[in-house]
């Protein structure tokens, strides 16, 4: 096995200027954004060829459920069908993801794995949304490798990724080759913030073999922009994986080809990949709306948060938590540990699960932030707004949906009344007794809030009797009684 690598493309720009070989394009087929490529890979064993196998589909293809659930299902139907039109192989499934993205970069990516004997086949891949019905459908022709095969097709990533550099399996969208853990593309799009092409290809051999390996990079017109220093490899009796990275950094927006040249004894075998480089603007502008898409899931939404920040996110969750539910909360967890535990609590709370967004911690966190603007206390202890008695219960009910207020009369404080009509028809009385701005609650009927004994006395009777025929309530008897 030999992990090959650049120093980097500008160092390499200036190595070759002759004209590469034409482009190979058998391997892959588009229809209306559906992109189906196939990679053989020779089983000297069983005689036969396994055939990886991606569909790429666009998001944007697939209608979501409706604006409020923004997922959305589709069904594929997978056929392999030999040189008479036999069908060997015929498969349905139905995948669900989230849906109505609109960009490009946005796909899933479906994966089939198949063998077949010696011969010329046609794999076709339909697509059907499950929503609007809209169909998508491509073919690619694949003709299985012979026994004098001295190497599978090359396979292009955006990422390759040993099993050691991992505790885990594949993540969502990646599958495993042998050690190694691929993410799956049909077509491989590399920007200028994510410069380097990942290649992987089995060399095959009867005997232990040597030779050396180089890779080269060419433009559309079949330009070479870099080639590497050849590098010695061996190949072992039966096969051995070759796999490497390129980093790119510098090279120009455009469609490029990667090819591997393996030089053995007896001959040299060079295998093919097209790939595209994204223009800058492009890519800056893609990827500050993948972070903001990104930051609307709970998990997103606290992973650029400094440890500062996570305090802060944290504190008034004493509000809505249940029982010792923020027990396991401690400062010196680490910044990975509190972004976890956010995340799960507010997962916790999520009311529409199968969607992106919590709409219950975006309304949470922004009564957080109301609350600051507007009922932050002065004096000599300044008390933030989501701290103050009027945030603490903007906090947990929202906006009230009636508002009864009075400044100060006779005896009375300024006041203000604030019901919610829904549920248990709470409401809540606050009263200035500083003359500063710092609304006290004295009385509620939510048995979460403690009430102020006096505080019929702090009001008088005229405000009480005021509240009262508010309210349409009788406070005056409940007053007397908390003398």
């Amino acid at each position: 096995m030999v992990r090959l690598m650049t120093a980097g493309f500008a160092a390499a720009l200036a190595v070759v200027q002759t004209q590469a070989a034409a482009r190979q394009a058998a391997d892959r087929q588009v229809d209306d954004g559906l992109i189906v490529r196939a990679v053989r890979f020779y089983r000297a064993d069983q005689k036969q060829t396994r055939v990886k196998a991606f569909a790429q589909i666009p998001l944007s293809a697939i209608a979501p459920v409706n604006d409020s659930v923004r997922s959305g299902a589709y069904t594929v139907s997978v056929k392999v069908a030999d040189s008479t039109g036999l069908t060997l192989l015929h498969q349905n499934w139905v995948n669900r993801v989230s849906a109505g993205a609109g960009s490009r970069d946005q796909y899933a990516v479906e994966i089939v794995d198949f063998a077949v004997a010696p011969g010329r086949y046609d794999l076709v891949v339909d697509v059907k949304d499950s929503i609007s019905g809209r169909s998508l459908s491509a073919s690619v022709p694949v003709t299985a490798l012979s026994d004098t095969a001295r190497a599978s097709d090359l396979l292009i990533s955006p990422e390759i990724r040993t099993m050691a550099d991992t505790a885990g399996g594949p993540r969502p969208g990646e599958f495993r080759a042998g050690n190694n853990l691929i993410i799956a593309a049909a077509e491989v799009t590399l920007t200028p913030l994510r410069p380097k092409l990942f290649y992987l290809m089995e060399a095959y051999a009867n005997a232990e073999d040597a030779g050396t390996l180089t890779a080269t990079v060419a433009d559309s017109a079949g330009a070479k922009v870099l080639q590497t220093a050849s590098v010695p490899i061996t190949v072992a009796a039966g096969g051995s994986i070759v796999k490497g990275q390129l980093d790119l950094s510098g090279l120009p927006a455009g469609q490029f080809t990667m090819t591997a040249e393996l030089k053995l004894k007896d001959r040299t075998v060079r295998r093919s990949g097209t790939f595209t480089m994204e223009p800058l603007g492009e890519s800056l502008a893609r990827d500050s709306a993948r972070k903001a898409v990104a930051r609307e899931g709970d998990d997103g939404y606290f992973a650029e948060m400094t440890n500062e920040q996570l305090e802060q996110a944290k504190a008034p969750l004493g509000y809505i938590a249940e029982g010792r539910e923020l027990s396991a909360w401690d400062k010196k967890l680490s910044l990975a540990a509190k972004r976890q535990f956010l995340t799960n609590f507010w997962a916790a709370r999520d009311p529409s699960p199968g969607t992106l967004r919590n709409e219950r911690r975006e309304s949470f966190y922004a009564a957080i932030d109301y609350a600051n603007r507007t009922y932050r206390e002065g004096g000599r202890k300044a008390v933030p707004g989501w701290k103050a008695d009027r945030g603490r219960i903007y906090a947990r009910n929202g906006k009230p949906d009636e508002l009864y207020q009075k400044q100060q009369e006779g005896r009375a404080p300024p006041y203000q009344v604030w019901r919610y009509a829904s549920g248990k028809g709470l409401y809540y009385i606050f009263a200035d007794r500083t003359g500063f701005g710092a609304f006290t609650l004295i009385f509620s009927n939510d048995i979460r809030e403690p009430n102020l004994p006096s505080w019929g006395t702090i009001l008088g009777g005229p405000a009480v009797q005021d509240i009262s025929q508010w309210l349409g309530i009788d406070l005056m008897t409940t007053a007397a009684q908390s003398q």
